[in-house]
């Protein structure tokens, strides 16, 4: 029986596209269209409201970028109101999101802008007063601007709510039904989700008469991927960390704290591994910077905590390392889908403490990994680090990446008020780890652990400034602003919080 022949997907030239965005197509090497792009772009763009779960990194942004921008072109825009909407859950997101439409927007003749907290709102008020046809927004910024009367929703024709099962599990669906219900009810609205857990309400209320689209179910993204689950001993975590990080090639570190994503990178950075760090309380500027000099190249080894596993595409990260381990099974899939994207290849790893062990493995059970790879890892180097790519680092601090300017960071960027790494911590750090080792290879020994315990007394004293200024200030709460229905406008709401410094340990102070 002969085989099926396998339907080969249309160019993009024989979609119903202008020639301007084929142009830009072209010269970013793109020819055909993804699965997505192929199933929903018929529909975007004759108006039709969509209802698309595809996995991670399927290219879902180009699909409603072109659908938008093709829609838009050569329309009149009015000050305050724009004509398409979109809407994501966090600022990172945002920010690539309207990277990914301003070659596109800019080849018809129109303009995107970025919305979102923790940037200067004065000078996203004063682009929307000068009129831009799309919006790429946070909820909780799009509402302040409402409320302030310097964005109107009354003329959107398209509305975008891109990771609409991340807003949900972050608690956006308040505010993103009081923006959906400002926008004029039988317009164009498409909603992309990995799951869709918790949006069911939304597309039953807003959404009218809605295409379905179903690429690869979220959890199949793990196929293209080989996983490794690591049973380590506490005592070995940073050296096995810092094994895998010092490997050749892009590599995310995943942490459950912001903490713990800045102590982790600060270590990286004092054994000759230059790393930085990416989380929720990290001013925006610092964390933009980051990012771009992540994707330049400029340094290799990025630790983050979950805000950069949704929806954040940087290119060819070989390995995504949980050191520690997610706790359900849709985080797993999100925080790995940072690698093997699009098709390609990547490695997976966990690093698993004895108490971590069963939820671990039936995590990755639940995301579909049949047979991980596992192994226990007593010390470094190991054999089991060797298909990681894992390598002794250099030993000595490095400058630390986070302190350097790159380009695509805001210009006005103040860099200066970072440390870095810090020779001291080092070698206090390393004079700690060479008294456990002889503490654990006499356990017996009285005489060992008297020497032992006084030894450590003495490297306390020398490195006790490092453990107190370690456990720092954490950043006080922000106060937010709410957003109540009344007469049908933005009604202003208010809300308050305080937030105070948490004094370090002894011998750091908070500053």
């Amino acid at each position: 029986m002969p085989k099926a022949s396998r339907k080969k997907r249309p160019s993009f030239e024989e979609m119903a596209l202008p020639q301007e965005l084929l142009n830009v197509l072209a010269d970013q090497g793109f020819t055909r269209p993804f699965e997505i792009q192929e199933a929903i772009l018929p529909d975007a763009l004759a108006g039709r409201d969509v209802l698309a779960r595809a996995e991670t990194g399927s290219g879902k942004t180009l699909a409603f970028t072109l659908a938008m921008c093709a829609r838009f072109r050569g329309r009149k825009v009015h000050r305050h109101r724009p004509l398409g909407v979109v809407m994501v859950p966090t600022r990172e997101l945002a920010t690539q999101v309207v990277d990914t439409i301003h070659p596109f927007a800019r080849a018809v003749g129109i303009k995107a802008q970025l919305v979102a907290g923790g940037m200067n709102v004065d000078k996203q008020a004063a682009a929307l007063k000068h009129g831009v046809e799309i919006i790429v927004a946070t909820p909780g910024r799009l509402i302040d601007l409402a409320q302030r009367e310097q964005l109107f929703l009354d003329r959107v024709e398209t509305t975008v709510i891109d990771e609409a099962d991340h807003m949900a599990d972050l608690g956006f669906l308040p505010d993103i039904t009081e923006i959906l219900q400002h926008i004029p009810m039988g317009t164009q609205k498409m909603l992309f989700s990995a799951t869709l857990d918790g949006v069911d309400e939304i597309v039953d209320r807003f959404l009218v008469d809605p295409v379905s689209h179903e690429m690869v179910p979220v959890a199949a993204a793990v196929a293209t991927m080989q996983h490794h689950l690591l049973y380590i001993d506490p005592s070995v975590k940073r050296q096995v960390t810092a094994a895998i990080a010092a490997r050749k090639g892009r590599t995310l570190l995943f942490t459950r704290t912001q903490l713990g994503a800045e102590r982790v990178a600060q270590e990286l950075c004092e054994v000759g591994i230059p790393a930085a760090a990416l989380h929720g309380n990290k001013q925006q500027g610092l964390r933009t910077n980051v990012l771009a000099g992540f994707r330049q190249g400029a340094f290799d080894v990025l630790v983050a905590t979950d805000v950069a596993a949704r929806g954040i595409h940087i290119d060819d990260v070989s390995l995504v390392l949980h050191v520690d381990p997610p706790e359900t099974m849709k985080d797993y899939v999100h925080r790995s889908g940072r690698t093997a994207r699009a098709g390609k290849a990547g490695l997976v790893a966990s690093i698993v403490l004895p108490h971590q062990v069963d939820k671990a493995r039936s995590v990755v059970k639940k995301a579909g990994v049949a047979e991980p790879v596992e192994a226990e890892v007593a010390h470094v180097p190991h054999d089991a680090l060797g298909p990681l790519g894992a390598r002794k680092p250099a030993g000595e601090p490095c400058e630390d990446p986070a302190l350097t300017k790159y380009k695509g960071a805001p210009r006005k960027l103040d860099i200066r008020g970072g440390k870095g790494a810090n020779q001291r911590y080092a070698e206090a750090r390393r004079m700690n780890e060479k008294l456990r080792e002889v503490y654990e290879d006499e356990p017996q020994g009285r005489s060992a652990r008297s020497l032992s315990k006084s030894s450590r007394g003495a490297a306390s004293a020398r490195g006790r400034g490092a453990a107190g200024s370690r456990e720092g200030a954490a950043g006080g709460g922000r106060g937010g602003r709410g957003a109540q229905q009344r007469g049908g406008g933005f009604a202003e709401g208010r809300g308050q919080g305080k937030g105070r410094a948490q004094r370090g340990g002894r011998g750091g102070r908070a500053r």
